[in-house]
Formats: C-alpha cells, structure tokens, sequence
C-alpha cells in the first residue's frame, strides 16, 4: 500500500498540514520539526505526488506548448515545428520542468477558447508555437500567466518572442536568384495571415526592388489554409499567364517539395527548365532529389532560447528576458541553377 502524508503525519505525530509544510520548508515550522518529519518520510519511503507539491507551493513544475492544426497532418510531424519541440525538450533537461503540449483546432482558436492547461492551472508558463491571431493571444496573456511566442510576432505586442530574420532570408536567396541570371521569379506562400510569410515576401520584394526588377503582382501568390496540405493546384496559377517565371520561391519547404512534384507531372524540369527555392532547411531538402536550395533556420535553437526566456520569466529574473530574432543562412543545393542572358 502507498504511504500517504497521513501516515507521515500520524508517526511524527503532527496533523497533516504541519507535516506537509515541514516536508515544502515553510519558515512557519521549526526546524526541529522539519528535521523529525523528514527523517520519518524517508524511513517509511514516502514520494509526495505532483498535485499536492503544486497545490502547497502554487507550482506545478510544467511548462506548456500551445499550437494550432490547420491542416489535417498533426503539426508536431511538421518537420520545421518538431525541430523546435527538440530544442524545447532538450533546454528541459536537467531542470525540475515538465513539458505538456495542447494542439488547438482553428474552430477551438476562432472561438476564443481558453486552452485546458491554462483553465486548469495545470501550467507555470506556455510556449506559443506557430500562427495564432493577436485576439487570441491578448486573451492568454490577460490570464496573467508567463508566455512565450515561437514564430510569430505583433507590432507593440508585451509578449516576448523568438524568431528568425525572415526578411533578411528572404531577400538573400532571391537576390541570389537574381545575381544566378533570374529574371522572372515568383513568390508563392500559404495564407497571407501568417507573420513569417508576409516578411519574407518583404524580403522578395526589397531583393526585386534593390536590383531594379520590376514586381510582377501575377507572381505573387497566397493559397488558403481551408484545403489539404498536399494540394499544389494553387501553385499552377503562376503558369497560366503568356510570360512564364523561370524560378520558383516558395515560402517554406515542405511547399518547395510540392512544387518540385508539381513541376514534375507538368514535364518541366527542375532546374534546367525553372529553379526552385524553399525556407527553412528542413532535414529532407537535402536528401530530396534534386537537393533545394533554401535558407536554413536554426529552429532547435528557437526552442532553447523560448525556454530559456520562459524560465527566466518565471523565476522573476530580470536578465536573459529579451526578444530573439536569429539570424539566417543561404544554402545552395541542386534545384537551382545559373541562367545565362
């Protein structure tokens, strides 16, 4: 039978609050009385739970990672997101934290629902991975609660963050692109609401614009979150005008992938007929065949530096509480090529 702290208790003979507080250290017990309760717990093997250490301390020792599914693929499969959730449970080891995640559904974030770690007090702090609309997110941080965003940001938000300079990235694989002789190069992106897709059309636009190329508007062109991840077909629009581009920046990699299948089943060939480039730098970019040129984030290292941040917060430090913006790195693979003028 489990030793409870009712048995602690009735040897030391002391009630059930004195030896619960001698067991947390409370300063309203003599130190007599701490030594003697924690001699007995430890001769009859007694291991407090989780839930009365939370429920004396008002901590429960978890942090939470909250994110949304959008598509029907579970987003922590995601190859850029599970990068971060590594670097997230790697910063955990060694400390007194678990990790608790909650997948949203877009019905449960357009209807303000309050995730059921944060209802329940079952939290410290939470990790906000991914899109999520700043109502929603203003609602969380109203709870009073610690948090911490991943990949996402708001003009004069309070919440700390942590990302990457998208805009930079992106300005340097399309000036790359530029320098390598193209001339005509699409943006194609999922869902314009999303943060880091919007700056790295940004940065597409400042590469085109610093080198004199003109913005075809036609080559600009945002799909909808409603459909199904694998669907491409979207992507087809770029090819219905007369003027075709010769190369392709897709706004992550598992986007660049589907395009290089796309192109494929069109019979264009990839990168001698058009050039493709992704973002991210996904760990298949480089096995896929041709290999794809992208910019690579270092998505493990966003997971540490959140938890680092969220720690800190918790533990009410004033250092090592700063927003992160990491920066990024051209990679040249295969699915890209000089075009000659």
């Amino acid at each position: 039978m489990k030793v409870t702290i009712y048995d602690v208790a009735k040897r030391a003979k002391v009630s059930i609050s004195t030896a619960s507080k001698a067991l947390n250290d409370r300063r309203d017990v003599s130190e007599a009385t701490k030594q003697r309760v924690r001699e007995i717990a430890k001769e009859l093997n007694y291991e407090p739970s989780h839930f009365a250490r939370a429920l004396a301390s008002r901590k429960t020792n978890n942090i939470g990672v909250i994110t949304v599914r959008y598509f029907k693929t579970p987003i922590l499969t995601n190859p850029f997101y599970s990068k971060i959730i590594e670097g997230i449970e790697e910063q955990l080891i060694g400390t007194e934290f678990n990790l608790l995640t909650n997948i949203l559904n877009k019905e449960q974030l357009k209807s303000m629902e309050i995730p059921r770690m944060i209802k329940e007090k079952n939290v410290d702090g939470v990790i906000l991975m991914g899109h999520m609309n700043k109502e929603f997110i203003d609602m969380l941080n109203q709870k009073g609660i610690p948090v911490v965003m991943i990949d996402n940001y708001f003009e004069g938000t309070p919440i700390k963050y942590v990302i990457a300079d998208n805009i930079d990235g992106a300005y340097q694989i399309v000036s790359y692109l530029i320098n390598t002789g193209h001339k005509k190069i699409a943006y194609l992106a999922v869902s314009k609401e999303r943060y880091s897709f919007v700056e790295r059309e940004k940065g597409y636009r400042k590469a085109l614009e610093g080198k004199g190329i003109p913005i075809d508007e036609r080559f600009i062109i945002y799909s909808s979150e409603q459909g199904d991840e694998q669907d491409y077909s979207w992507m087809k629009k770029v090819f219905e005008y007369d003027e075709k581009p010769d190369a392709l920046f897709l706004c992550n990699d598992v986007n660049a992938i589907l395009a290089l299948n796309m192109l494929n089943n069109m019979g264009i060939r990839v990168p001698d007929d058009i050039s493709v480039a992704g973002f991210d730098n996904i760990d298949l970019t480089q096995h896929f065949i041709p290999s794809i040129t992208t910019v690579d984030i270092p998505k493990d290292l966003m997971g540490k530096k959140a938890v680092e941040i969220l720690l800190n917060i918790i533990a009410k430090k004033k250092e090592g509480i700063e927003n992160i913006i990491f920066p990024t790195q051209l990679i040249i693979r295969n699915s890209t090529k000089e075009r000659k003028s």
